[in-house]
């Protein structure tokens, strides 16, 4: 991105945009790497049994929080250096 652009963009629009790709990363190298590991597909079933998709759900949504946020401010301090 340029840096006029990242100037232009909310910090918090900025953050939501790094987390939601940063999660979806991740949960895409999760499910090949659980594929390849088990060679089905029952891992899904596993991490949606006896409530334990809410733990699951509420780790990946405070791990693309975080990451969003930090990247961020990073990313608006480098570009106002600039």
């Amino acid at each position: 991105m340029q840096n006029r652009n990242l100037n232009n963009i909310p910090f918090w629009k900025l953050a939501l945009r790094l987390g939601i790709v940063f999660i979806l990363i991740v949960m895409t190298i999760q499910f090949f790497w659980e594929w390849i590991k088990t060679g089905n597909l029952e891992f899904f079933t596993d991490a949606f049994k006896n409530g334990y998709w809410k733990a699951y759900a509420t780790y990946r949504v405070i791990l693309a929080t975080v990451y969003g946020l930090i990247s961020a401010y990073f990313l608006k301090r480098n570009a106002s250096k600039k």
